[in-house]
């Protein structure tokens, strides 16, 4: 699941950081893999070269994610709201695994920390130039 949430919070901090102009758009990504995305002002449509698709919509000071993660065959959902410079996630897999966390930015870097139904927890570091730890 930490492998699940990283790539998930690799996906959130790098995408805005991209500012490609463009409706659709080819992005290298880590490991090798390749995201070709689709997005308008407020929808984001993303699918990966291992068969894995994801989607984000934004409304107000909420973010409503959904996707597909062909590595471990599971669908999820998270909602992240903004409360000032916090923002507060929650989610939920097919599997019946939650999670939930809260990321806060530190000047270039973004510090996330979560929990899971499943007892595990962790930390992620994330700077926007030398990626996330």
């Amino acid at each position: 699941m930490k492998q699940f949430t990283a790539c998930i919070a690799k996906l959130l901090l790098w995408l805005p950081l991209t500012g490609v102009p463009l409706a659709h758009a080819e992005l290298p990504m880590i490991g090798g893999a390749t995201l070709h995305c689709v997005r308008s002002a407020t929808l984001l449509r993303c699918t990966d070269s291992q068969g894995g698709y994801y989607g984000m919509a934004q409304r107000g000071n909420d973010l409503f994610l959904r996707g597909f993660d062909a590595g471990s065959g599971l669908t999820w959902a998270q909602t992240t709201t903004r409360h000032g410079r916090l923002h507060f996630f929650t989610g939920l897999s097919s599997d019946g695994n939650v999670w939930s966390g809260l990321a806060r930015p530190f000047g270039w870097d973004v510090i996330t920390r979560f929990s899971t139904s499943s007892g595990g927890q962790g930390r992620l570091s994330c700077n926007r130039l030398k990626g996330c730890d």
